[in-house]
């Protein structure tokens, strides 16, 4: 099965006052995210319908492989007629076409695997994503559907074309907000923008709703929220000595990071995943929170305060280092192959906590611990 990419780009812009195709966010014009959406997810085939200052266009994607359809009368016609400009081009070397206007340029990766996936398992017509019950971009077409859309007369646009299909079509759900972000006006541009750059920081409800969205037991949840608990802590401490920790960062990653914890190689997968949302920077931190690379154990970074933090914490639980790795140790008494194993993270983990102590102070520490116990800090005084 063949999935083609089609991008509408033909239009004036009028409401933006400005040229949208050529706007940009982290130093990328909108065509060009548009472009890599869909590549991300394998689709090869893309073509970009263009009128409205087509030569700047076509300069701006000129080495992106990518294929030009002129709509010459882009002045007297709507975006349904440039979608057809383009259906009419493609329709005969192409089993679906996966659709997006030209300033929807930061669907996830993770959202057009899915809707691929559904439309070669379940051979729906229509393919549409939803994020909390809003249908968004981009809808994938079977090419079934395409004779009818190439003749329906365009009154109410794509979305009158495709209702005819309604039916036999699937919406499916995805987390990934970034289907809503259709553009028409500077201040919706802003938003946008502003969404995009700062993708790496989620608030506690929306690391929940991830959670949600993937089935993970509240037990993994509740982990995750006091190993953030305990990471943020350490961050606050360590800042107020060195500003070297990103707190945003490590708050999101740390109720993340055992997303995947239900599988094998979880904190692979769970990275994997989160990076095919977007969320590279989160992914990167939460890839090491097993294992730690032989040149970090020696700095204090996000990854180190995740790797150590997750140690402190079984189930939702504060615990002490020691007990903890003696326990593993007992339980694989027999194994000398994983107590090295073992040995070697005990190891880590107290340099680690070495190196803390070493910016924050033994005092501050003790503080911190006691918290994480639950402990009243009046009994201590």
């Amino acid at each position: 099965m063949k999935i083609s990419g089609l991008i509408v780009a033909a239009g004036l812009s009028s409401r933006m006052n400005d040229f949208k195709p050529l706007m940009e966010i982290e130093n990328k014009p909108l065509i060009i995210n548009t472009i890599n959406s869909l590549r991300k997810s394998g689709i090869e085939d893309i073509n970009i319908v263009v009128g409205y200052r087509a030569k700047d266009i076509e300069r701006c994607v000129k080495n992106e492989n990518v294929n030009i359809i002129y709509n010459n009368d882009y002045n007297n016609t709507f975006m349904y007629d440039s979608f057809k400009l383009g259906l009419e081009k493609i329709k005969d070397n192409c089993d679906a076409v996966t659709f997006l206007p030209g300033d929807v340029g930061f669907v996830s990766k993770y959202t057009i695997d899915l809707l691929v996936k559904e439309i070669y398992k379940d051979k729906s017509k229509i393919v549409y994503p939803v994020y909390k019950d809003v249908m968004g971009h981009p809808p994938i077409i079977s090419s079934i559907c395409f004779d009818y859309l190439l003749n329906y007369n365009g009154k109410n646009g794509l979305k009158g074309g495709m209702e005819y299909f309604e039916e036999c079509s699937k919406k499916i759900d995805t987390p990934d907000k970034f289907i809503l972000c259709d553009m028409d006006y500077k201040e919706e541009f802003y938003k946008v923008k502003h969404d995009f750059e700062n993708r790496q920081i989620l608030s506690l409800e929306e690391c929940i709703y991830l959670l949600s969205y993937f089935h993970v037991p509240n037990s993994i949840i509740n982990h995750g929220k006091k190993v953030k608990e305990i990471c943020e802590d350490l961050s606050n401490s360590i800042n107020k000595n060195k500003k070297i920790i990103n707190i945003d960062l490590i708050k999101s990653a740390s109720i993340l990071h055992d997303i995947k914890r239900q599988e094998k190689n979880h904190a692979d997968l769970g990275a994997d995943l989160l990076e095919s949302l977007g969320y590279d920077k989160i992914a990167y931190i939460v890839r090491s929170h097993m294992k730690l690379k032989n040149e970090m154990e020696d700095v204090i970074n996000e990854n180190t305060i995740l790797y150590y933090g997750d140690k402190l914490v079984v189930e939702d639980e504060f615990v002490d280092l020691n007990k903890r790795f003696q326990e593993k140790l007992n339980k694989y008494n027999d194994n000398e192959e994983i107590q090295a194993n073992i040995m070697k993270k005990y190891k880590t983990t107290l340099k680690i906590k070495s190196n803390i102590i070493s910016i924050i102070g033994r005092n501050e520490y003790e503080k911190l611990e006691n918290k994480w116990r639950g402990y009243k800090d009046d009994l201590f005084k």
